[in-house]
């Protein structure tokens, strides 16, 4: 591909990204899913798109106030998705054994199951991999780049604004943003 070639689609990406920031979050939600529909119709045969399903958990799963953020990943996983301890553990980059203790607690605390959730925002269990950030710092910062304000965040996981807006402070400490 030549220079200019090249330039001109990074200049055209570009110009999409910042329309994009103007459309407001259903409309971005509605972009991001149409893209993501071609991009399979695209790679229909290739095997690494179209066998992945990702696994998203809702937002309501974190809304509760006995569960740490990871303890309700693991218990939604477990018992809504039917998952094994190894799954999840690879899931989530973790040790299974982690998982597994974890379960446990979740249990102890919520023996119940979560019942009919908000499923406003879907997230990937992808978003909880990466292990330089913390679970609740995943999920503030996946939310957070959708747009949402941190007092709607902070109603969807009942917690404080204050809370929300530290915990997003660290995240954009750790990606280098001042």
């Amino acid at each position: 591909m030549s220079p200019k070639k090249k330039h001109k689609n990074y200049a055209d990406a570009d110009s999409i990204i910042s329309r994009l920031k103007e459309l407001s979050k259903e409309d971005k939600a509605y972009v991001i899913s149409y893209f993501a529909n071609e991009l399979k119709s695209l790679y229909a045969g290739r095997k690494e798109i179209s066998d992945k399903k990702e696994i998203n958990i809702p937002i309501g799963a974190f809304g509760n106030d006995v569960l740490s953020s990871l303890e309700a990943i693991v218990k939604y996983l477990k018992e809504e998705s039917k998952l094994r301890f190894s799954k999840i553990a690879k899931l989530l980059n973790r040790s299974s054994k982690t998982i597994w203790a974890t379960y446990h607690n979740a249990v102890k605390k919520m023996p119940s199951s979560f019942g009919a959730v908000s499923r406003d925002v879907m997230i990937p269990v992808s978003a909880f991999a990466d292990r330089t950030f913390s679970t609740l710092e995943s999920l503030v910062a996946f939310v957070k780049d959708l747009g949402y304000s941190n007092h709607d965040l902070a109603l969807m996981l009942r917690l404080d604004d204050r809370t929300i807006w530290t915990v997003y402070a660290r995240v954009k400490k750790k990606r280098g943003a001042k």
